[in-house]
């Protein structure tokens, strides 16, 4: 797992949300949601803060081989979920037998009486865009996820591709959720500045060091991060997945190193492929070279 900004920033956020709504005194309970583009990280980040949670609750109750104890519960919300699928979608992370004729609302009670029982404290949700893909079924989904976070002693955290377009925070009921939530929104990786690009050379080099290859020289992709930046457009997930693929290709050929021309004949997906295109086509074009007739 590598460490960036934004899993940094929303590490010590969870942990203010965490302690603040653990608090007696607490009365509504605050959310945390992350949002972004796709291959922004935004389900890993989630995963990472509930490993962290887990591992902290367990050892701080002495309870590391519990089975009835449950810190995290994760979902994620199906596709043109309806209420009673999302609330399914529970029942299965937790092995809940259901019947197929119950209703939404007879396993929603299932699901919070084992989560209180289990001492759940962090519930993850995760793509939570899909309560928008049917606009009946995605506002009845997602005042169904309100009512159950309602229920529960528990920090919610939400994570999606463009959250605040979601029927969860539309409506009179959207207002309430907003209110009550943090939103992180996680961007691209920009090189405009020295800082910026200082960051961005620091992710190449932490996926790189992650590459198991027996020829491959430290630090050598710091020269090709713009490059790398052109070829994936600073998406964090569009450079894991360009460097792994080209490691890859190096262990197939028995050469075990990653250099500009195994970048340049490892492919990117299309978003990345569109984005370099555009920045080939803004580039000045490049001066003619050679000799030149005297006059």
């Amino acid at each position: 797992m590598l460490e960036t900004t934004d899993t940094e920033a929303l590490a010590r956020q969870a942990q203010i949300t965490l302690a603040r709504n653990a608090a007696t005194t607490a009365t509504a309970r605050r959310g945390l949601a992350i949002s972004g583009a796709a291959g922004m990280g935004k389900s890993t980040a989630a995963l990472l803060i509930g490993r962290r949670h887990e591992k902290t609750q367990r050892k701080r109750s002495g309870r590391e081989s519990d089975t009835g104890f449950a810190p995290v519960v994760y979902t994620v919300a199906p596709p043109a979920t309806t209420p009673k699928m999302l609330m399914q979608s529970f029942a299965n992370w937790l092995s809940l037998p259901t019947i197929r004729r119950s209703t939404a609302t007879e396993i929603t009670e299932q699901v919070v009486t084992v989560l209180r029982n289990l001492g759940t404290s962090l519930v993850i949700v995760d793509e939570v865009h899909n309560l928008k893909t049917n606009r009946q079924a995605g506002a009845e989904a997602a005042s169904t996820l309100k009512q159950f976070a309602d229920r529960i002693d528990a920090t919610f955290l939400y994570a999606g591709i463009d959250l605040p377009t979601t029927d969860l925070f539309a409506g009179q009921m959207g207002q309430q959720v907003k209110a009550r939530m943090i939103l992180h929104r996680m961007r691209p990786y920009s090189i405009g500045s020295k800082a910026e690009r200082d960051a961005w050379v620091d992710l190449v080099l932490g996926v790189s060091d992650l590459l198991p290859l027996a020829s491959h020289t430290p630090e050598s992709l710091a020269d090709h991060a713009p490059y790398l930046w052109d070829r994936t457009g600073g998406s964090i997930g569009a450079l894991r997945a360009l460097l792994a693929d080209a490691a890859i290709g190096a262990i197939i050929d028995g050469t075990e190193k990653i250099d500009r021309r195994r970048l340049d004949s490892t492919a990117t997906d299309y978003a990345s492929e569109e984005h370099h295109l555009e920045r080939s086509q803004q580039a000045p074009p490049p001066r003619k070279r050679g000799l030149t007739r005297a006059q």
